[in-house]
């Protein structure tokens, strides 16, 4: 379950396990280097970056982030890891025990996960493109080729990002995912609603990821998914504040 604290939302279960997995709120600033907010101070992220750490009691940790792009890309954090600022990389997976893992939100769903047996932690950022480009899948098959990851040893995480009310979506993105993904599958009859006053679709990313989390053999007594919405003006979110938003962070770390 995802709790409420001042600054941030932490994931219950992952704490049971020594994890620390948080969403960040908008009082507790920017956290993107690369999406820089109108009348901010010069290196105020990387200040609320440290500042989150500290709340923590993970201020020595290394931090790893990336400028993202929307792609499916899942790097692995090992021990011959030397450069921690990444380009083109949506998602972290890791064995450390040194570093936190940082990804940037303002309206789009982070993925958290925890091999248990492998001991192992990730965290992935799914827009609707790494949604459509299967991010989960791809993460998944990262960590199994690298650490043996099986799905049913996961914790996974799903959250937070923009609910389906608000997310309102055109018809060409509708046949885009129908396209790929059949329009008589689980899948889009289940995250995909026409709202009969405006024939206008709305999308649950949320809901097409839960979907896709069991499809790949997460079990769902170890699917924690956040009903929490970045519409709501404790989150920064892109589709309500456009350019002026900031970003959240979702971090995850040992």
């Amino acid at each position: 379950m995802f709790k409420e604290k001042e600054n941030y939302y932490f994931i219950e279960e992952f704490e049971k396990y020594g994890i620390k997995a948080v969403y960040s709120k908008k009082n507790a600033g920017n956290m993107s280097d690369y999406c820089k907010m109108e009348g901010q101070e010069e290196k105020e992220q990387k200040k609320n970056r440290n500042k989150l750490l500290k709340e923590l009691g993970l201020e020595d940790r290394k931090t790893l982030m990336s400028y993202q792009t929307h792609t499916n890309n899942v790097e692995i954090i090992d021990e011959n890891t030397e450069n921690y600022v990444f380009k083109d990389i949506d998602g972290f997976v890791t064995g450390r025990k040194d570093v936190a893992l940082f990804t940037f939100y303002a309206d789009c769903l982070p993925i958290f996960v925890y091999d248990k047996k492998n001991e192992v932690i990730g965290v992935w950022h799914s827009g609707w493109p790494g949604t459509y480009k299967e991010i989960m899948k791809n993460g998944l098959e990262v960590m199994k080729n690298k650490f043996g990851t099986e799905p049913e040893n996961v914790l996974m995480a799903l959250g937070i990002g923009i609910q389906q009310e608000n997310y309102e979506v055109g018809q060409e993105f509708f046949e885009k995912f129908v396209d790929k993904f059949g329009k008589e599958s689980e899948l889009i009859v289940k995250s995909f609603k026409l709202n009969e006053n405006t024939q206008k679709y709305h999308f649950s990313n949320t809901i097409f990821n839960k979907i896709t989390a069991l499809n790949l053999g997460i079990k769902e007594e170890n699917l924690i998914v956040s009903e929490e919405d970045t519409w709501d003006e404790k989150f920064y979110s892109y589709r309500r504040e456009g350019k002026r938003a900031g970003r959240a962070t979702a971090m995850i770390a040992f």
